[in-house]
């Protein structure tokens, strides 16, 4: 059986995003920064990385998990990442996401 967890005090919100045409070169150019920005605030995130394509094993675009107060709350946080400003990603869904089981967060 799956250890209990409390559920998370604030609401979470998914963001997933694909790169567009000209990611790489805006990946690599902005990964300092990036890498900053989450590490600043990582107790925000409930997961965050890279999607990859299976056979080429390509980055094609970002998943992110992030607690907040509100999906504007969750916006203005991901706003100033620089992934988010630099046009790297074609196109961002985000959405309110419940977080209920899993190794992240217990049972």
């Amino acid at each position: 059986m799956a250890p209990l967890a409390p559920r998370p005090s604030q609401a979470c919100f998914m963001f997933r995003c694909v790169d567009g045409p000209d990611a790489e070169a805006l990946r690599a150019r902005d990964l300092e920064g990036h890498l900053a920005h989450v590490e600043t605030h990582w107790d925000q995130y409930l997961i965050a990385g890279p999607l990859r394509d299976t056979a080429s094993e390509k980055l094609t675009g970002s998943l992110f998990l992030v607690y907040a107060n509100s999906l504007d709350d969750a916006w203005r946080l991901m706003r100033r990442d620089p992934y988010f400003t630099n046009g790297q990603y074609q196109t961002i869904e985000a959405q309110p996401f419940l977080p209920s089981i899993g190794l992240a967060i217990g049972g």
